[in-house]
């Protein structure tokens, strides 16, 4: 079973330079509007399309909205054999220093 982190922890991750890749499924617009730095932006309904983007040698974090969608996620890309990690929580609840705001066009 994969570990899942509390959103409160994704800055220590961000911190100590991991060995990793934070994975944002939440939609375009929200992202845009506001994301973690340094998180690629794969929206829930794009992400089986687009796992072939996402390396097999690095621990992947996920976040979403609410949590429930990164679950999903975790869950079936262990099943293929990727490290992954939950952020348990979602964005709603990150306050962290690495919080970017941006504008939609």
């Amino acid at each position: 079973m994969f570990p899942t982190i509390s959103i409160r922890d994704v800055d220590w991750y961000i911190d100590n330079n991991c060995d990793m890749v934070l994975v944002d499924l939440r939609n375009r617009t929200d992202y845009e509007r506001s994301h973690i730095k340094g998180a690629v932006n794969i929206p829930f309904e794009e992400w089986e399309e687009k796992i072939s983007r996402l390396p097999r040698e690095k621990y992947l974090l996920f976040y979403c909205s609410r949590g429930g969608e990164s679950l999903i996620v975790c869950r079936d890309m262990e099943q293929m054999g990727y490290q992954v990690v939950n952020i348990g929580g979602g964005y709603i609840y990150y306050r962290g220093k690495y919080r970017v705001r941006g504008q939609i066009h």
